[in-house]
């Protein structure tokens, strides 16, 4: 199991953060937090950090990395 931490600077308020984990638990991932601009996914070694990627992005939000 591994963490890792996104910028997502167009992620900035608690709807848009929400819309992020919506679509990112999708995923099965353990846990995810956000905070404004940020956040951190927990996730199990057979997960890609290219799909985590791949599902913020789809959810219309830029990942700088």
């Amino acid at each position: 199991m591994r963490t890792v931490h996104f910028e997502i600077p167009t992620m900035t308020r608690l709807h848009k953060q929400l819309e992020v984990c919506n679509s990112v638990k999708k995923l099965n991932v353990v846990n995810i937090t956000t905070e404004s601009g940020r956040a951190a996914v927990t996730f199990q070694d057979t997960l890609l950090k290219v799909d985590i990627i791949k599902a913020i992005e789809e959810a219309g939000y830029i990942v700088k990395y």
